[in-house]
């Protein structure tokens, strides 16, 4: 976003009596439009932007430079005055220090002839709109005579908006207009829901503050949301005020007429738990669920506080964003919704987790723990509208919530839309003409003009609208009867913003119509496209172009980093592609390759907080399908991930439906989906379903794509991954072996997928097999990353980070600690202090230290690090868990075994909430328990744990794994422990051979068994 920038003006004159409200007024307003959590400006000057008492040659030339800065930058630009003003001949004038009290152009300010002249300067470039708020003597009269001058000479050239202290020519009342504003500003407006205040919200109130003057002026040419004057610190009540519902919801209830059918909707919702209002288009739906989310806009129908939460859905949003959207009102509409999301993190297992939709974690969950405390209900508008990666986990949430019996779902969609189970059926009633006439009388309509309104539109709400917009900019337009008319009209309004003539706005015009309905696509991505297509390209040049559209299309957090436009409603979409279809198709590839540049793919995780990332997760692929290009729209759909493995998973289901309408499911893209299917499937958590689907996709894939084909070896390196999860670590080892030379001679050692299946197989081959080995193959890997990925790339670091733990294990703790320091500041660096890898890296280096003898430097680093662990990754993440264990450990080796015991004791208690049993990090702290029994003096306690601990080893792990034989050289230990002394030889020398032959003679774990025989048989 361009900057915000404002340069305030408080000047008495000499000419004139003093105003004691100077310069007190400029500071208090200058402040509070620069104050980040206010105006939120900087100065418009290199310097301080407020300048007190200057001479008149020092206020032109600051108002000249200030304008002319802003408009190389295209920065929105705000210039306030404050002080004498003089309507002298017919023109006014702003009276600064030395200005005459008849003034000229020479002897005062002129400031719209300044205005005009700074534009013709220059033409090609301007403002990103343009703030003017004028407190003198007569400023209305300037207010008037600016507004008509602007518009007529400039061309269009400005938008603007003016708002002076006084109407026609009276004087101004003591400064109340500038001090009340500023307070305003500052203290923000409670009844209003918008997160930023306008002109438009401020004029009526300050009427209403200042009595002793007339109403303020505001003559404005395109105004768009662009400049607002702050951010609105005053929260409404309303569960979705200060939200990017706001705009809508003011947008569809603007001159709302309530109508029977709103009321009963209201009676009908008491009743069923699901009730979905259907009509067809333009029947009033979305204004409808607008109006039960805002009581206000029909009191007497709507009881306060009737809905807690409202989502108009929409063709670009996620699942996540759906979650969020509801659960943040959700937190502010019921008392202790807050508390259950948090209870809910707390006592649901991170596995259990692995397996929700992110609806399911933050929606419906705590909302089933919440409770029938109170009655909720939900308003979710446009269930015809849902995006392809959304659709199956909103209905699976729709149904979910209509089994909570405190919860009531009002939905609303098209009459040809599958309905929840369950949903009762309400169907709209056409508009009476009574209604009508209500509404259109308060749009300023005359009246024989609602009679043809009322002749041609038979009802529709939307046809009503849309042919009021045409009326009020041409009340002498033709209105065409019968079922053409909502074309007709779009064609006239379309025509009037330059679609058949502008080609900057056709070009606007077809990308929103390629997005579609609703505040959808970032401004940033908007502009990039354009830009392709040899349209507006800057935000203040789109910004120009949607102002001329203004009523055809809907934007949300305008003026912020945050927009997102789309058009208003769907059949102005489909009007708008039915027209030029082949230039829609070219808008969607400029879209998708404007996505491509502005977020290249990569292989982490999307932010979906972030707008583009966002929309690219949900529209990418849908703009690539609309173009025709199937194969990069299924890619697409690999290369963007979110971080919930089930909202990956619901995306691929329903691109899988998708497909099938168009091939049988042995056709090669049905197939890679259903890879991709059971990929999420698998992460999701239920590993037999994922067992199921692969078992019966490997032959699929070898027949369709051949043995060797990409697709075919991606099966079979899930299904190596699957066998690694469920235990079966030989059969996994082997098809990764398998898979590794068949991508090898196929695909090169270059490839990505290859790069994958090293990565694969060294992790098994770490864990469960040869150190030793491992660290050769870890070696190559990083050397192949390093030159294909790039030696700072994330997957680069994570095997550098491993290597150095191989070498820890095998050769040299010393060298494992300053690898690990290196990797950890250059985790820092590139991906930031917060991010999960650099605190892993920091846990690696406080386990170091400890290795390299420095046991309470590591657990001060480790009691540092934990709660930054707690704070970002959650207390049940595993690697919070890990922390835990670590501490847990140096506390004992410090000193002080009995904490020791009693942290361990507690960590698996917390850990067999969330694991399974046979979990590796239930195992390891099973086996820390036994360790630290024996150390706090329970030697026989210990050796029946360690007892216990060994056939679920074997069972997991399999008898040749290196923990396996610990626990092995633990129990003959602490055999001996208890008086064993032959049977503790006994199992030394069984354990040995095995040792020598897994780990090797020289490992220090052989060798210790070793010393134990030599020293039992000397016994």
């Amino acid at each position: 976003m361009a900057e915000r920038r404002v340069l305030v003006i408080g000047s008495q004159c000499e000419a004139l009596g003093d105003l004691s409200f100077l310069p007190d007024a400029a500071q208090d307003f200058y402040d509070v439009m620069t104050d980040p959590d206010r105006g939120s400006c900087v100065s418009a000057l290199e310097e301080e932007g407020l300048l007190i008492n200057p001479t008149v040659q020092t206020a032109k030339e600051a108002i000249s430079r200030a304008y002319a800065l802003a408009a190389k930058d295209e920065a929105t630009l705000f210039i306030a005055y404050i002080g004498h003003g003089q309507y002298y001949h017919n023109d006014f004038y702003l009276l600064p220090l030395n200005a005459s009290a008849t003034p000229t152009s020479e002897t005062a300010i002129h400031l719209a002839n300044l205005i005009k002249e700074q534009c013709r300067i220059n033409p090609k470039q301007g403002v990103d709109g343009l703030g003017v708020l004028v407190d003198a003597c007569y400023s209305g009269t300037f207010a008037i005579s600016v507004g008509e001058q602007w518009v007529r000479d400039l061309q269009a050239a400005l938008r603007f908006e003016l708002m002076t202290a006084t109407s026609a020519d009276r004087p101004a009342a003591n400064g109340c207009f500038s001090r009340n504003l500023t307070k305003m500003l500052r203290d923000g407006i409670g009844d209003v829901p918008d997160s930023h205040l306008r002109c438009v919200h401020l004029r009526s109130r300050l009427e209403q503050a200042c009595p002793n003057q007339e109403a303020p002026q505001h003559p404005a040419y395109n105004p768009d949301e662009t400049t607002w004057l702050a951010k609105n610190s005053c929260r409404s009540p309303l569960p979705w005020s200060q939200t990017s519902l706001t705009s809508e919801i003011e947008r569809l209830t603007l001159s709302f007429q309530p109508t029977p059918n709103l009321a009963e909707v209201v009676h009908q919702t008491l009743a069923h738990p699901c009730l979905a209002v259907v009509g067809e288009a333009g029947m009033g739906k979305s204004a409808l669920a607008a109006a039960l989310a805002w009581p206000e806009k029909a009191p007497t129908m709507v009881p306060s506080a009737f809905v807690q939460a409202i989502v108009f859905l929409n063709e670009a949003q996620t699942p996540q964003e759906i979650a969020r959207i509801l659960s943040k009102q959700l937190c502010r509409s019921l008392i202790g919704f807050n508390a259950a999301l948090s209870e809910f993190d707390r006592i649901t297992p991170f596995a259990k987790k692995q397996q929700l939709s992110t609806l399911d974690k933050q929606v419906i969950e705590p909302l089933r723990l919440f409770g029938p405390q109170a009655e909720v209900r939900i308003v979710v508008d446009g269930l015809d509208r849902l995006a392809s990666g959304a659709g199956d986990a909103m209905t699976a949430a729709i149904d979910a919530l209509t089994r909570l019996p405190w919860v009531h779902l009002i939905v609303t969609a098209r009459q040809d839309t599958l309905l929840p189970a369950g949903a009762v059926s309400y169907p709209l009633e056409l508009a009476s003409d009574e209604q009508v006439r209500l509404y259109l009388n308060e749009r300023g309509i005359s009246t024989d003009r609602i009679l043809d309104i009322l002749a041609t539109a038979r009802g529709n709400w939307l046809v009503v609208r849309v042919l009021a917009d045409v009326l009020c900019d041409d009340p002498d337009a033709a209105l065409t009867n019968g079922q053409l008319a909502l074309a007709d009209a779009f064609d006239e309004l379309l025509a009037r913003c330059g679609a058949d003539c502008c080609p900057s706005t056709q070009i606007v015009l077809t990308l929103l119509a390629a997005v579609g309905a609703g505040p959808v696509v970032p401004l940033a991505l908007l502009c990039a496209a354009s830009e392709r297509l040899g349209g507006p390209h800057t935000p203040a040049r789109l910004r120009d172009e949607l102002a001329k559209l203004r009523g055809l299309v809907s934007r949300s957090e305008a003026g912020t980093e945050a927009e997102l436009v789309g058009l208003f409603h769907q059949t102005l979409v489909e009007h708008i592609l039915i027209r030029k279809p082949d230039e829609a198709i070219t808008a969607h590839l400029a879209l998708a390759e404007a996505i491509a540049v502005l977020a290249p793919p990569g292989v982490a995780a999307l932010d979906l907080r972030d707008p583009i990332q966002c929309y690219l997760f949900q529209r990418e692929a849908d703009h690539l399908w609309a173009a025709g290009d199937i194969e990069n729209a299924l890619e697409a759909l690999g290369d963007r991930i979110a971080a919930s493995p089930r909202d990956n998973l619901l995306r691929w289901k329903n691109w899988e439906r998708r497909i099938k309408h168009i091939y049988d499911s042995h056709h090669p893209d049905c197939i890679v989906i259903q890879i991709n299917v059971a990929y999420w499937t698998m992460r999701a958590g239920d590993r037999s379903e994922a067992l199921s689907l692969l078992s019966d996709l490997l032959p699929a894939a070898s027949v369709v794509f051949g043995d060797d084909s990409p697709q075919a070896l991606t099966a079979r390196s899930n299904y190596g991954y699957l066998m690694q999860e469920t235990g079966n670590h030989r059969l996994a080892l082997q098809i990764h072996q398998d898979v590794l030379q068949n991508r090898l001679r196929t695909l090169g050692s270059c490839h990505r997928d290859t790069l994958t299946s090293k990565n694969l197989l060294v992790g098994i081959e770490f864990v469960y097999g040869d150190k030793r080995q491992a660290l050769v193959l870890l070696r190559e890997l990083h050397s192949d990353q390093a030159s294909i990925l790039g030696a700072f790339h994330e997957d680069t670091l994570c095997t550098r980070a491993n290597i150095a733990s191989g070498i820890g294990e095998t050769e040299n703790p010393g060298e494992a600690l300053r690898i690990h320091k290196e990797v950890e500041q250059l985790r820092c660096i590139s991906l930031g202090k917060d991010h999960p890898d650099t605190l892993i890296s920091r846990r690696e280096v406080a386990s170091w230290t400890g290795e390299c003898g420095d046991e309470q430097g590591a657990l001060r680093l480790a009691l540092e690090l934990l709660p930054e662990l707690e704070r970002v990754l959650g207390a049940d993440h595993p690697d919070t868990l890990m922390t835990r264990n670590f501490i847990a450990g140096w506390i004992g080796k410090c000193g002080d075994p009995q904490e020791a015991l009693r942290l361990f004791l507690v960590l698996l208690t917390d850990q067999e909430r969330l694991f399974d049993a046979d979990h590796l990090c239930i195992l390891m702290t099973r086996n820390n328990i036994a360790g630290w029994t024996g150390e706090c003096g329970d030697a026989h306690e210990a050796l029946r744990l360690f007892s216990e601990l060994l056939p679920d080893r074997v069972r997991v792990l399999g008898a040749d794994h290196r923990d396996t034989l610990n626990t092995r050289h633990n129990i003959a230990a602490w055999t001996r422990e208890c008086g064993g002394q032959l049977e503790a030889l006994r199992l030394f020398l069984d354990l040995l051979p095995d040792q020598e032959r897994v780990l090797g003679a020289a490992h220090p774990t052989t060798l210790i068994t070793c010393e134990w025989i030599k020293f039992l048989r000397h016994v």
